[in-house]
C-alpha cells in the first residue's frame, strides 16, 4: 500500500505517493529555470521548431543545472560526475521561432547509482508546457570508467512528486 503525505522542500509541495501528471506543471515547480531562446535555424521544412532542437536546450539546461550541483562536465578526467543513460521525452505542443523559453529541472527519482532530470520546456508567455522530458542520469567515474553511488549534491537537490 502506497501511503500519502504532503512535504515541502525547497520551498516547493508535492505529495508524496500521488500520482503526478506532468503536463499540469508550470514554472513554480521548478527551483532551477534556464531560459533560451529560438533561432533561426531551430525551424524545420514545416516551419515550426523541430524536435531534434528540444533535446539541445534540454541539454543546455541539464549542463547549467549540474554545473550548480558542482559538475564540472568539461573536466574528462574526474572520479565524480555523470553520464546520460536514457531519455524519454513527451511533445504536446509546438512552437515557432522566434520563441523565448523557460526550461525546468527537477530531479524527481533516486536510485543507488542513478536519478532521474525532470525537464519541461515552456514557452516564456505560457503557462503549460510544450515539451516534457525524463533523463535518466547514472553517477560515473570517468577514471575508472565505472558507476559510483549518487552524491550528496544529487541527493541534497531530490524534489519527487511521488
Amino acid at each position: 500500500m502506497i501511503q500519502s503525505y504532503s512535504m515541502n522542500h525547497h520551498g516547493l509541495s508535492y505529495n508524496q505517493g500521488s500520482s503526478m501528471d506532468y503536463k499540469k506543471l508550470n514554472q513554480k515547480d521548478f527551483i532551477f529555470i534556464k531560459n533560451v531562446e529560438s533561432r533561426w535555424r531551430d525551424m524545420d521544412a514545416i516551419g515550426h521548431i523541430n524536435n531534434a532542437t528540444y533535446l539541445t536546450y534540454f541539454e543546455t539546461a541539464r549542463v547549467d543545472f549540474l554545473k550548480q550541483l558542482g559538475f564540472d562536465l568539461l573536466k574528462r578526467d574526474v572520479d565524480s560526475s555523470v553520464i546520460l543513460a536514457s531519455m524519454k521525452v513527451d511533445y504536446i505542443k509546438q512552437s515557432t521561432h522566434p520563441s523565448k523559453y523557460s526550461i525546468g529541472c527537477r530531479i524527481t527519482r533516486l536510485g543507488n547509482k542513478s536519478f532521474d532530470l525532470l525537464s519541461t520546456i515552456f514557452v516564456k508567455e505560457e503557462l503549460s508546457p510544450i515539451v516534457i522530458g525524463v533523463f535518466t542520469l547514472v553517477a560515473f567515474n570517468y577514471k575508472t570508467q565505472k558507476s559510483i553511488p549518487l552524491n550528496k549534491d544529487i541527493i541534497s537537490n531530490y524534489l519527487p512528486f511521488e
